[in-house]
């Protein structure tokens, strides 16, 4: 099967120039991009730091879009979607490094399993460490054992951390999963055409698990995929202002829930309870994080 020139890649920016300056360079490096890249599309969200101008200047080859104002993570991705012309689209954050060769091979697993439309790669962070990027739809338990929480921190090796971040899933071979991180998420435009694109009532957060429901709510599968390795440098966009960021991720999560699931009031006010405490529990880890 051939995907040649299939693969339209979508890179929202907001402040980040010196890593968009290498995310760049390693896609245009790697041996796939003359063979699996048809486009690459850069969303500029109103940066200060001149990103707009290094691309158009040092890029050529990136088509470029620029916001008046920062419009969040998910309508600018959807900005760059409505115009790509490839049969697959790779959503990937600015602060990841492109794999010098390999991407192919995720192309080529979409294209013969037909009912696969979301893919998620392996991520490791700067220094090697593997980063859980596949993960079980949230529940209410997800509020004491995210990544980032106190409990994920001071005891890692806990069930409910273990179930939420699939830390007991083979990381050596391909996996149905539930979600996948919209940091380096492969979609087919097939699919986004019938599902419809990102809800744009996300800021940014949880569009990556809003998307992945409803895909498999319309019966298609979402997979990851270990075979290619993207380095993640991890939020280098949102720590720019990180309580406000908590803030806009934890709306993000009330909002899917009250999408997705009817309930009573007290019903309501226990998963708006449980989101609180999810606030409350990552606040500390990132304190014990900084203190360590």
């Amino acid at each position: 099967m051939s995907v040649k020139k299939k693969l339209s890649i979508i890179i929202v920016s907001y402040n980040v120039r010196e890593y968009l300056i290498r995310c760049l360079e390693s896609i245009l490096k790697s041996k796939d991009y003359e063979d699996v890249v048809s486009e690459i599309f850069v969303v500029d969200n109103h940066s200060k730091d001149n990103s707009f101008e290094m691309v158009k200047n040092k890029f050529p080859e990136v088509s470029l879009f620029s916001n008046q104002k920062n419009l969040g993570f998910t309508k600018a991705c959807n900005q760059g979607i409505k115009k790509a012309k490839g049969d697959y689209i790779l959503l990937l954050n600015p602060d990841t490094v492109f794999p010098e060769k390999g991407f192919e091979k995720a192309c080529v697993f979409m294209e013969k399993n037909e009912n696969v439309g979301i893919l998620g790669c392996k991520m490791i962070d700067k220094e090697g460490k593997l980063l859980y990027s596949a993960r079980t739809f949230p529940s209410l338990s997800t509020s004491i054992s995210s990544s980032h929480s106190i409990l994920n921190r001071l005891f890692p090796g806990n069930p409910l951390s273990k179930r939420y971040l699939l830390k007991d899933l083979d990381h050596f071979r391909p996996a149905e999963v539930d979600w996948v991180s919209g940091s380096c998420l492969l979609a087919k435009k097939e699919m986004l055409d019938k599902i419809g694109l990102l809800d744009e009532n996300y800021f940014m957060y949880v569009e990556d698990v809003d998307l992945c429901y409803r895909a498999k709510k319309k019966g298609w599968k979402v997979f990851y995929f270990p075979f290619v390795t993207f380095v993640h440098y991890l939020g280098k966009s949102t720590s720019q202002n990180r309580l406000k960021m908590q803030l806009e991720h934890h709306r993000s999560m009330y909002y899917f829930y009250r999408k997705h699931f009817r309930a009573n009031s007290f019903l309501k006010f226990l998963v708006f309870s449980g989101i609180i405490v999810r606030l409350i529990f990552v606040s500390l880890g990132f304190i014990i994080y900084k203190l360590r």
